[in-house]
């Protein structure tokens, strides 16, 4: 398999490779049970019949974006690997605005009856577990947003902080942390 020079050279460890793997093992799972919860209580949701449909469309759209990303990688810098990567990327789009739909979908009924001759009726273990994807992502997406914001506040004061070492000025390039204000080629 080819990589490029940048990623061949740095090391990776057994740690962080087998976290990632676990957790692609752990969501392909979860997807793979929320086609087949989908799928097999689909006119058990009176109340919101589109949570089975969500579960359906959520887990397809995952499994099929999963199984791009490992076509690209393993097809390295050709056509296929540009088509897998378009075709990932509308997928996220897609799967974005899917979870927005299912969000409004899932919530609005929070909490159903779960006994079959109720009003209000859907299945417990669907609706349970469609709550509970929604809510797991929406705190994964809200984990990384603060984590973001976090390590954009440090680079800033990090920047700050240094002073003008990092800002450059007509004497220098970016990124010199010379002190002296002669020109950089020497006597010029």
């Amino acid at each position: 398999m080819y990589l490029p020079i940048h990623v061949q050279d740095r090391p990776q460890s057994a740690v962080l490779i087998s976290s990632f793997v676990v957790v692609n093992m752990i969501w392909w799972m979860v997807m793979i049970a929320a086609i087949g919860l989908g799928a097999t209580h689909l006119s058990h949701c009176p109340v919101q019949p589109n949570i089975p449909i969500y579960l359906i469309v959520l887990g397809t759209i995952h499994l099929l974006s999963l199984s791009l990303t490992y076509t690209r990688k393993n097809w390295g810098d050709g056509m296929v690997s540009v088509m897998c990567s378009t075709l990932t990327a509308v997928l996220h789009l897609f799967s974005f605005g899917w979870f927005f739909a299912g969000t409004f979908w899932v919530y609005p009924v929070y909490p159903p009856n779960y006994t079959p001759e109720a009003f209000r009726y859907c299945h417990k273990t669907t609706y349970q577990f469609a709550f509970a994807v929604t809510t797991l992502v929406w705190v994964a997406t809200s984990l990384m947003f603060i984590c973001s914001c976090c390590f954009a506040l440090l680079t800033c004061c990090k920047t700050v902080i240094s002073g003008h070492r990092l800002i450059p000025n007509r004497y220098t390039f970016y990124g010199a942390t010379s002190d002296s204000h002669e020109p950089a080629g020497g006597d010029v």
